[in-house]
């Protein structure tokens, strides 16, 4: 995995819109599109993935192939990127989402936006950004955050319920 310091992505979280960990409305030196809307497609993804503790999103020089896993630069670009970081610490790969034929700038500005809304509405996207690594992450996860909370994935719908201490001891 490509490591790119928090300076040259956009972090958003449950507080809001972060680069180098500081709130943020600009991003290599370009005024975000409006961040209200993304903050709320946050905690919409999060109330349905409990899991999601940020999104990273970068503007890259690196091109890759649509919701497929790659190593972007850090060097700004047309190119908009994103990847997830889970309750348990891990961080999934970046993945490509769309090289935008107008310039940097207008992936500076855009990428966050266009980022969340693909989240939000295509599932392989969304899919590819959580990545197949999901069941590794549950392993260590602190899964009592699913319970009354299930997690839903490709259609389907987990449940995690705690089991008696004697039914552990048994297995």
């Amino acid at each position: 995995m490509t490591d790119i310091p928090n300076t040259q992505y956009i972090t958003i979280n449950k507080d809001g819109v972060f680069v180098g960990g500081k709130t943020a409305t600009y991003y290599r030196g370009v005024k975000m599109g409006s961040v209200s809307w993304e903050c709320e497609s946050f905690c919409a993804i999060q109330a349905r993935y409990p899991n999601v503790m940020e999104i990273h999103v970068l503007s890259s020089k690196t091109c890759g192939v649509y919701a497929k896993a790659g190593n972007p630069s850090a060097e700004t670009g047309p190119n908009a990127w994103c990847r997830v970081k889970f309750t348990s610490g891990h961080i999934g790969s970046w993945v490509f989402f769309n090289k935008f034929e107008s310039d940097n700038d207008f992936c500076a500005e855009n990428c966050l936006y266009v980022c969340m809304a693909e989240l939000c509405l295509e599932e392989d996207f969304r899919n590819a950004v959580f990545d197949a690594k999901l069941f590794d992450v549950l392993k260590t996860s602190d899964l009592s955050v699913f319970v009354n909370n299930p997690l839903q994935i490709n259609g389907y719908e987990i449940v995690v319920k705690k089991i008696a201490e004697t039914q552990q001891n048994k297995r």
